[in-house]
């Protein structure tokens, strides 16, 4: 089993990838029967877009482990109850002013924004997500009247020379069961935390008979130490955080701007 995390990973500087060259290095991997999984924080629609010419034949870890997929079929959601989501997005506005932060709800089938996001950040957001709404009021999503399971919500951080600081406090206010993890760009993902990369990736390797040594992972940020440790093949990609370079047992040669999975994927297969 192959596992990628996809942003600063597997995708480019501009969310692409050299599709002909990772159609032949598809086709190998079915040959040799190996599993492929997209691993990312973001939305599973976008991740099926990406890879729709292989999508069916793909697994899919979005929302950084809170939603699986093989192919078309849903295997598992974690769900975060109405009352729990309420009350941390209760405790984030207490603690951050509206300018400080960016709220995007992210459910099973939708993520969704308030109804003021400006373009710019609507244009940003859209990199991440295909399927987005607007709600009247996010910081009291619950009386919306959407039924969409809720699995995530992702808080973004405005620039700022504290922003470690900032996201500490919001570690330290959140409900004992959830965790909030880096995925880049000054956004913290919050849920469940006995849920991510790793433990999806679990369930994959059991519902394929698949070892940990069987398993080859690839990774650039926070959200995916967990993911590079639990193989000895785990691989820090060449422009990955010097955290996770330090964590992971291998480094691939290029970067994402030039082709680093595929080109280490080539070798291994």
């Amino acid at each position: 089993m192959i596992a990628t995390d996809m942003d600063q990973t597997f995708l480019d500087n501009q969310n692409q990838y050299n599709k002909q060259r990772f159609s032949e290095i598809f086709q190998e991997m079915q040959r040799q029967n190996i599993h492929f999984v997209a691993a990312s924080g973001s939305q599973h629609e976008r991740l099926q877009a990406l890879f729709e010419p292989q999508a069916e034949q793909m697994d899919f870890i979005s929302q950084n482990g809170s939603i699986i997929y093989s192919g078309n079929e849903l295997i598992d959601v974690q769900q975060i109850s109405p009352k729990l989501l309420q009350d941390t997005l209760n405790s984030i506005n207490q603690a951050f002013g509206p300018d400080e932060i960016l709220i995007n709800i992210c459910g099973l089938n939708s993520s969704y924004v308030d109804t003021n996001t400006t373009p710019d950040v609507m244009n940003f957001i859209k990199n991440f997500y295909k399927e987005i709404q607007t709600v009247d009021d996010i910081n009291h999503f619950t009386k919306s009247g959407i039924e969409d399971p809720i699995v995530k919500i992702a808080l973004s951080f405005e620039d700022s020379p504290n922003i470690n600081q900032k996201i500490e406090r919001l570690r330290s206010l959140l409900d004992p069961t959830l965790g909030s993890l880096s995925s880049g760009f000054n956004t913290e993902l919050i849920g469940f935390s006995h849920v991510d990369k790793s433990t999806a990736l679990q369930h994959l390797m059991q519902r394929y008979n698949v070892n940990a040594d069987e398993l080859v992972t690839f990774g650039d940020n926070e959200n995916d130490l967990r993911m590079l440790q639990m193989t000895p093949n785990g691989y820090a990609i060449q422009n990955a955080f010097s955290k996770v370079k330090a964590v992971a047992n291998h480094l691939t040669r290029y970067d994402n701007e030039h082709d680093g999975v595929l080109d280490t994927l080539e070798k291994l297969l």
